[in-house]
């Protein structure tokens, strides 16, 4: 829950529960899918509540048939919806199920905090055991600093775990491993591990899962013992836990590393590693579809390359809302996919920019930097979109503080320029180093003509810059290398006494070089020339010496117009 929504009160608002019922209208109508309410978890449900949800998921699985057929199926907004007013209606004659189920909605749709903790208050008090849990969770999100609220959740954990829920006791078993002793929790490893063996017992895989990684750390009073996390990560996927089979996969794919005193416990074994995958994607894991995903994009493990299944696995992941596979298939319709050759050659994506930025979009909104950066590109560009400069920053901004150097560049140049935002050359020249200290090459450039010219300093500096175009130069950046040839012509890269000492062998060294790197670019060829023709016999000599030392094998520097990870920003 945001402190926005809170604001400076922990008053709790007794409501009734049609207060909520507007906030969650439509709102939730594509969420219940992952919405989390399983009457298998909610012993004595009403026939009444069991039958609205039946209906709800039978109407959303016959909507996504449709989808799949290209036929017309059940309005899944409207199905919600109808759903949605019958468990309000039950939850105000006192059902405690239906509380909890709005309740639990509210949660996922970021209602007031106040709201959702007087619906969960309310079936807990009935003895729900999942609000019971849930209320905890908010409670301690909500106000971890109200020592009240803290012990009314710690208790609230303890009834629930005596009362056998699994979740309970994770929450429990956790809050033994860090302690808590102002709400009566002392710390010891020993009850922690106590109560996941328990729950591991009880076929609670997340608990054995949390064995496993209990110790493959190492804690105080727990050795870190890497057969026994491995033996329990074992059980956690036998156990069918999705996170383990991932874990348990990923291991089994390339084979431990075997590094020092460590053993190699998991040899390789890509395709039981591929059923495992399979199995785990097959829960709704959306992180190993992406995995099956990329293994069919690249071809590893000994898997053919399969552009379609590729598809069909990073689909099955966004639909998880996973962000790297919402911005992989971003790329796909930016771009267009075929797989195969010639009149083998066969369409498996056609371009379609706006669907590209509908999934850049999603990919945003689940926490992708580089997908921020593409919707900020589009915005700036004016593709598919109209022109907005001050959308642009905002998505450039979030994508730059986020690490992306292609983003820093660009919101150096929109604060230079005061596109979309007031101008400020200090600001620019400040991201423009961000993005040169990431080692991107346009950006060092850019920061080295600033410097060349003073630009947001006052006075030019020109050994600041060549510093810059070196760095760029040394990444085979053949406009980097033009301006080092320029400054050591005019003497700026060499002052002495505030005077500029020409170098003109070191000058014709870069000119040959920018030649090399440009493949004979006419701009390069036509200034190495005028160079060459007013130098003396031994200058070039000279010059040919420093070239051949200079000489390397071309280093790869990042596109200008692409994001991190794979595929292209407009």
């Amino acid at each position: 829950m945001s402190a926005s929504r809170r604001g400076g009160s922990n008053r709790v608002l007794l409501i009734q529960p049609h207060m909520l019922l507007s906030a969650l209208k439509v709102k939730l109508a594509a969420m219940v899918a992952v919405a989390g309410i399983d009457t298998a978890e909610m012993p004595g449900t009403s026939s009444e509540l069991t039958k609205i949800l039946e209906s709800l998921a039978a109407d959303q699985a016959a909507a996504q048939k449709a989808v799949q057929d290209k036929t017309t199926g059940p309005d899944v907004n409207k199905s919600f919806n109808d759903a949605l007013a019958k468990v309000n209606e039950l939850a105000a004659k006192g059902d405690k199920d239906a509380q909890y189920a709005l309740a639990h909605w509210g949660v996922l749709s970021n209602s007031n905090v106040n709201d959702v903790i007087a619906l969960y208050r309310k079936a807990a008090d009935q003895g729900q055991v999942l609000a019971k849990v849930e209320l905890a969770q908010v409670l301690l999100q909500a106000a971890p600093q109200d020592a009240e609220r803290a012990k009314e959740a710690v208790k609230l954990i303890q009834d629930a775990e005596a009362a056998d829920n699994k979740v309970a006791r994770r929450l429990l078993a956790n809050l033994h491993i860090s302690g808590a002793p102002n709400v009566g929790i002392e710390q010891s490893v020993e009850k922690a591990r106590a109560l996941l063996e328990k729950g591991s017992a009880a076929g609670d895989g997340e608990a054995t899962l949390g064995l496993s990684q209990l110790y493959a750390a190492g804690v105080t009073g727990l050795p870190k013992d890497e057969q026994k996390s491995l033996d329990y990560l074992i059980k956690a996927t036998e156990q069918k836990n999705a996170v383990a089979m991932s874990t348990y996969a990923a291991r089994l794919f390339d084979g431990d590393p075997t590094t020092g005193d460590s053993k190699a416990l998991v040899k390789k074994d890509p395709q039981k590693a591929m059923a495992m995958f399979e199995d785990a994607s097959k829960t709704g894991f959306a992180a190993a579809s992406r995995l099956l995903g990329a293994i069919y994009e690249n071809g590893l493990g000994g898997n053919a390359k399969s552009a379609e299944k590729a598809v069909e696995y990073y689909t099955k992941a966004a639909n998880g809302n996973d962000a790297q596979a919402l911005f992989r298939l971003g790329n796909y319709f930016e771009s267009g996919l075929t797989e195969g050759e010639g009149d083998k050659a066969k369409s498996i994506v056609q371009p379609n920019a706006k669907s590209a930025l509908d999934l850049y979009r999603m990919a945003a909104q689940n926490g992708s930097a580089e997908a921020f950066y593409n919707v900020g590109v589009y915005y700036e560009t004016g593709t598919v979109v109209d022109k907005d400069p001050i959308k642009a920053f905002s998505f450039l901004l979030k994508a730059a503080t986020s690490g992306i150097a292609q983003a820093q560049f660009r919101l150096a140049n929109l604060y230079q320029q005061g596109t979309g935002t007031t101008q400020d050359v200090i600001a620019a020249m400040a991201w423009f180093d961000r993005a040169a200290a990431s080692g991107f090459a346009p950006a060092m450039i850019a920061l080295g003509q600033m410097f060349e010219t003073g630009a947001g300093l006052g006075n030019p500096n020109p050994t600041a810059a060549a510093t810059q175009y070196e760095a760029a130069a040394e990444l085979g950046i053949p406009l980097a290398m033009l301006r080092l040839a320029s400054l050591n012509e005019r003497g700026l890269a060499n002052i002495k006494d505030n005077k500029a000492v020409p170098n003109l062998p070191r000058a014709l060294a870069y000119a040959d070089l920018a030649v090399d790197a440009s493949q004979n670019a006419e701009i390069a060829v036509k200034y190495r020339d005028e160079l060459k023709a007013k130098m003396k016999a031994d200058e070039v000599a000279e010059a040919k010496k420093i070239y051949d030392s200079k000489k390397k094998s071309d280093k790869a520097a990042p596109a200008a117009d692409a994001p991190k990870g794979k595929g292209s920003a407009k």
